[in-house]
């Protein structure tokens, strides 16, 4: 039976994405956007506050495979709904200030997208989300709407983006229960950038995590096994499909939205799938007594960035242990 924390072990510190205090560079490139806005953005403007959201805020990012590094800020204008009543018109005074150099500004749904461009590729992207403030109020107002949306689709969603920060930072007292938690949803997000591109979201993906992770740490090794949390979670996940086939994953502050709402059922069709797939991997590796097999099933699911050991490195563990690798010969 193989455990392969080892492996999981540096297959996380492959993929994983450093906070804005460990990340000098896209904490200079998110300073200089708002130090921009602050200078362009119309005198007659309300002011505005920002924060970090996202997976920077959460501790969960992973290196993007495309390279193109997202950035997710939060602009809190200090205003209300009642002095826009078209939310895009404050989005588009974001877009007019920000639009100029080499950078390629987009008004959508939920925020205001700014890429950098290098070399005729997209660099890295913040992600703007726009709010206004409730009166006597925690929670905020998320503008919503592209320029071109029908009056339907401009609306203000009330949101409380610090408190599900405040939720995925709090879920777990230790210390090593929230390690565990964080790196397993890297994993699952890597695990989607491999199999399903785009969606489900890494909000989704996270939020699926809250409510059904729960941490996986045996008490005869003093060890927290990561394989065996993911595959108590996948199951927990499978479960939770009704009998329409749709995995609902509410947003467990407010508005408690599906976020899966904006998937095709060909799309959960196909999710359910490869969740079913990825379990009959994760089941197949903790059972294999062959640490290279093993692994090969977990790269299959996650990519290259997976570890396969090399041979000389079962060696010199057999040796260690005094057995032959499995497929060995003298």
């Amino acid at each position: 039976m193989s455990k392969l924390q080892t492996h999981f072990d540096q297959f996380h510190d492959t993929i994983k994405l450093g906070n804005f205090d460990e990340n000098q560079n896209l904490r200079d490139k998110r300073d200089l956007l708002l130090e921009d806005l602050k200078k362009k953005i119309p005198e007659n403007a309300p002011s505005f506050t920002h924060f970090n959201q996202g997976s920077y805020a959460m501790h969960t990012g992973v290196q993007p495979k495309d390279g193109n590094y997202d950035i997710d800020v939060g602009l809190i204008f200090k205003c209300t709904r009642e002095d826009y009543d078209d939310p895009v018109k404050l989005k588009q005074m974001v877009k007019d200030a920000l639009n100029y150099g080499n950078r390629t500004v987009k008004i959508m749904q939920p925020c205001v997208t700014v890429e950098y461009i290098k070399n005729g590729n997209v660099d890295y992207h913040v992600d703007l989300a726009i709010y206004a403030e409730r009166t006597n109020e925690s929670i905020l107002d998320l503008a919503r709407g592209k320029e071109n949306s029908d009056a339907q689709y401009r609306e203000w969603e009330i949101s409380d983006p610090k408190g599900l920060i405040d939720c995925i930072q709090n879920k777990y007292d230790s210390k090593e229960d929230k390690a565990q938690m964080r790196r397993c949803i890297r994993y699952l997000k890597r695990w989607r950038d491999h199999k399903l591109p785009g969606k489900p979201f890494s909000i989704a993906l996270t939020c699926a995590i809250y409510h059904w992770f729960q941490p996986s740490y045996d008490i005869f090794f003093n060890q927290y096994y990561d394989i065996d949390a993911l595959i108590l979670f996948v199951k927990e996940m499978k479960r939770n499909f009704n009998y329409n086939e749709w995995l609902t994953i509410r947003l467990p502050v407010e508005p408690y939205s599906d976020l899966n709402s904006r998937m095709t059922k060909k799309q959960m069709q196909r999710f359910k799938e490869k969740l079913e797939d990825f379990e009959e991997a994760l089941c197949n590796a903790e059972k294999e007594d062959d640490e290279d097999k093993a692994c090969k099933y977990l790269k299959k699911q996650f990519g290259n960035e997976f570890p396969i050991p090399e041979k000389k490195d079962l060696y010199k563990k057999a040796e260690t242990s005094g057995f032959a690798p499995a497929g060995a010969s003298a």
